[in-house]
């Protein structure tokens, strides 16, 4: 069953149960899991895959620890990943995925204020 849009849906129960996230292709790190719209770090415990797609959960931050791949719905991610999440990747299927590590980072620098 895939979700109803996007690319994949996180579900904090089993069997698609429980509060959920839609997520579009791309990278979600903790922080992002851990938002007021989101399910949570360490709380997924089932996800669906839309056609085309697969998605790499983490079970620390910054894409680290260890990794389990989904290229199709999983009604139980499993002894070794269930509330053990912190971060997460979905690509379209075929799209080569970045070696695990931190993401690229972007620093904004204010000027100095004049007076």
């Amino acid at each position: 069953m895939p979700p109803s849009t996007g690319a994949a849906a996180l579900f904090v129960d089993q069997n698609y149960g429980g509060a959920s996230a839609t997520l579009a292709a791309g990278s979600y790190n903790v922080q992002r899991l851990a938002a007021p719209d989101s399910v949570g770090n360490d709380t997924v415990s089932s996800l669906q895959v839309a056609p085309g797609y697969t998605v790499t959960v983490y079970t620390d931050a910054d894409f680290g620890g260890a990794s389990k791949t989904f290229t199709a719905d999983a009604p139980y991610v499993g002894d070794d990943f269930n509330d053990k999440i912190s971060s997460v990747k979905v690509t379209a299927a075929g799209q080569a995925q970045q070696a695990p590590g931190p993401p690229d980072q972007v620093v904004f620098v204010q000027p100095p204020s004049y007076h």
